[in-house]
């Protein structure tokens, strides 16, 4: 079955934390606000490694971010919302509906290594910087966990013990509105993942992992 308290979290972030490279799952951990006043702190752990026996991530950065839901998201107050919301947002889904990225165009990269531009904090931590410090908007799709929100990335393919969280429109990722109205996004899933998926988000008999998808020819980590 899909991911459970599935939806969206509309917020301002203003801090986050980066596990260290011995943590056995480490996290990017975002602090974020939903409200006006500014009270109510919730933590985003967006993962940036796996803990399968590849433990590289796939990410998609767009920017600018173009895509129908964006004029969607906007009418969304601050907090969360369970989706699907009827007429308004159905979920993320990364290969169905109207295309939110295009799958040839992702990077495979490890979660951290000495030297810049190589590994997925690279990616990730410059995007944050400079939506907090911009004030910017955040649109996190995940799974809910009460006080927070994680399962920050693609959420079917999976074989294994993670199996069970496959399903369609089900998928995460982090959308962001800056103040002078442009969007960026950043889409992540795991190099074992498969696509293609059937009804349920389970990959079909032959379908490949992203790994292959994406490194048929065995290319260095970090090529484009």
């Amino acid at each position: 079955m899909p991911v459970h308290s599935y939806g969206v979290w509309v917020g301002k972030p203003i801090s986050y934390v980066a596990d260290g490279t011995n943590d056995p799952s480490p996290h990017i951990n975002l602090i974020f606000k939903d409200d006006l006043l500014g009270s109510r702190e919730h933590k985003a752990a967006i993962n940036v490694a796996s803990d399968g026996a590849d433990s590289r991530l796939v990410y998609w950065r767009i920017k600018p971010f173009t895509h129908s839901i964006t004029s969607k998201l906007e009418t969304l107050d601050y907090g969360f919302h369970r989706l699907p919301i009827d007429g308004v947002v159905r979920g993320l889904d990364y290969t169905r509906g109207t295309p939110i990225l295009d799958i040839r165009t992702g990077r495979i990269l490890p979660h951290d290594l000495p030297g810049e531009n190589n590994d997925i904090l690279d990616v990730v931590k410059p995007v944050l910087d400079s939506a907090i410090s911009q004030d910017a908007k955040v649109y996190i799709f995940g799974s809910s966990f009460g006080s927070g929100i994680h399962d920050v990335h693609m959420n079917q393919g999976n074989r294994g013990r993670h199996e069970r969280d496959n399903g369609i429109f089900h998928d995460g990722g982090l959308v962001i509105r800056f103040p002078d109205g442009h969007w960026e996004a950043i889409f992540l899933a795991f190099a074992l993942q498969r696509l293609w998926t059937d009804d349920r988000g389970d990959p079909y008999i032959n379908s490949q992992t992203l790994a292959e998808i994406l490194q048929p020819n065995g290319n260095d980590l970090n090529d484009d």
